[in-house]
């Protein structure tokens, strides 16, 4: 008989609820009580497939180097991870509001197994609003990804004012801002497109790529940039 997913961890966070780590037969979850994957292991048979993997191929796409990363959210660290993996040298700064994850990815994930990974457990909106605070940021990154938990609301930047703006003075000249948003159903594709008008403001190269699995969930991978390929 096939072996079931086993619950492995759970625990209640005040800032994602009740979140779970499981064993599957295909490998590593980090899911919310709803039974959403947050992450995938990236080693897990599926990551490739699903979004997790395809960001990081459609990246390679466009760039062959990057210097410096910074990333909204850590969830399970797999895209930190495979970025490690896929730019050897790449030194990475993740903003994560939620202590539990530092304590998930590194207990049940891959953890930190690099020295160039940086994590800072801030909300995003407050790091953006005073940066200056925790290090000189202006044009550092040459790469920006925002993977956050709540986008599954999609509507999280609507409520930080210059949320795109403020970002793109962290990137490099022609840098690439880049962000993961659910889509699954109408409601948040509406608010989806919302997004993408504002990235288009601020950028004169917007990308999109659609993924989806077959639970149904489809995710919107967005790209932007002033000269999105060197």
């Amino acid at each position: 008989m096939p072996q079931k997913p086993k619950v492995i961890f759970s625990v209640y966070s005040k800032i994602n609820g009740f979140i779970k780590v499981v064993d599957t037969l295909s490998g590593r979850e980090l899911k919310s009580d709803q039974d959403i994957t947050i992450t995938l292991a990236d080693n897990h048979k599926y990551f490739n497939n699903r979004y997790w993997g395809i960001y990081v191929e459609e990246l390679k796409n466009l760039r062959f180097s990057f210097k410096k990363a910074l990333c909204f959210g850590l969830g399970g660290g797999s895209i930190q991870n495979k970025l490690f993996k896929t730019y050897p040298g790449i030194e990475i700064l993740t903003i994560e509001i939620d202590p539990l994850m530092n304590d998930i990815h590194n207990y049940y994930f891959s953890g930190d197994k690099n020295d160039k990974h940086q994590i800072l457990n801030l909300d995003a909106e407050l790091f953006l609003k005073s940066h200056q605070r925790f290090g000189s940021f202006e044009e550092t990154f040459d790469l920006i990804f925002v993977d956050v938990f709540s986008s599954m609301k999609v509507d999280e930047f609507d409520k930080v004012k210059n949320f795109y703006s403020t970002a793109k003075t962290l990137l490099r000249k022609n840098g690439i801002f880049s962000m993961n948003l659910i889509v699954k159903d109408e409601d948040q594709y509406l608010k989806s497109q919302e997004n993408i008008k504002l990235l288009k403001e601020k950028f004169s190269d917007v990308r999109l790529v659609y993924t989806s699995d077959l639970t149904g969930i489809a995710n919107l991978e967005v790209f932007a940039s002033d000269k999105i390929t060197l």
